[in-house]
């Protein structure tokens, strides 16, 4: 595996988060749109043909501690870089390590990137979404325990729809953070280089994740979460904060769904 890092390993103190109100929250505009319609992957760089759908402007948050790159981006202070980091759908599996793959409640969740202006959305094709977020138990792979490791991490490239869809698990929950999905959205020029960057975090309602954890062993705790919504400073600093959209089971499966706007040619590294 070849992999760069370029900041230390990040501790967790005390079930805290290093970066939990520390980085603080620089406001940049992102946007929560209406649904597009999904179809094939494409790679292309350009605004989709679909008409455009109104939008509700939300607010970019730090992309926190434990953001794993797979590319070298200098937008971002202390950018850790694996290279080995897949373009993937299904994000549940270790290809680095021998964790294998992680045991949860299976969520199917379909992200559409739009270019936000005056109010609307219109979808961006070719976009680059990278998702990560904790396993049941609150860990993260390719830091503390779990280096070289990159179960529940991954990337995807918007299609003409605008769209992404990722097959993963619904998120644990770590002390001092409420339920939480992590996304960054890049869009990259001929040469490579960074032309739009957001950074955003996907939120749960409580009584689902509350629900989640009660009907699947897999997220069995000795402890009890100890951060809700409410009491969640990242999803307080987002106006209004992006709660996915599911339908299912909260003991078969989810199938979720999130739009978001971004600003095109405005960048914001978290």
């Amino acid at each position: 595996m070849n992999k760069e890092v370029t900041r230390r390993s990040v501790i967790r103190v005390g079930g805290v988060i290093f970066a939990s109100g520390a980085t603080g929250v620089l406001e940049a505009f992102l946007s929560a749109c209406n649904a597009a319609t999904q179809s094939s992957s494409s790679s292309s760089n350009s605004s989709g043909s679909s008409s455009s759908s109104s939008c509700l402007q939300a607010t970019n948050v730090t992309r926190g501690p434990y953001f794993v790159d797979d590319r070298s981006d200098p937008n971002i202070s202390n950018d850790v870089v694996d290279s080995s980091i897949p373009q993937r759908s299904d994000i549940r599996s270790d290809t680095e390590g021998g964790t294998g793959t992680q045991t949860g409640l299976p969520l199917y969740l379909t992200i559409t990137v739009g270019d936000y202006s005056s109010g609307a959305c219109s979808p961006i094709s070719g976009a680059q979404v990278h998702i990560w977020h904790c396993n049941a138990q609150g860990d993260y792979s390719d830091v503390q325990n779990y280096t070289g490791e990159d179960f529940l991490r991954g990337y995807q490239w918007t299609d003409s729809g605008g769209q992404v869809t990722f097959t993963t698990i619904y998120p644990g929950w770590y002390s001092g953070r409420t339920v939480h999905i992590h996304v960054k959205v890049r869009i990259f020029d001929s040469s490579g280089n960074v032309t739009t960057e957001a950074t955003t975090q996907l939120f749960f309602s409580d009584s689902t994740s509350d629900a989640v954890y009660s009907a699947n062993s897999a997220y069995s705790r000795s402890g009890s979460r100890d951060t809700l919504n409410s009491a969640d400073n990242i999803y307080s600093s987002e106006s209004p904060s992006l709660l996915v959209s599911l339908s299912g089971s909260a003991s078969t499966s989810y199938t979720g769904t999130m739009s978001i706007g971004i600003a095109k040619g405005t960048i914001f590294g978290g």
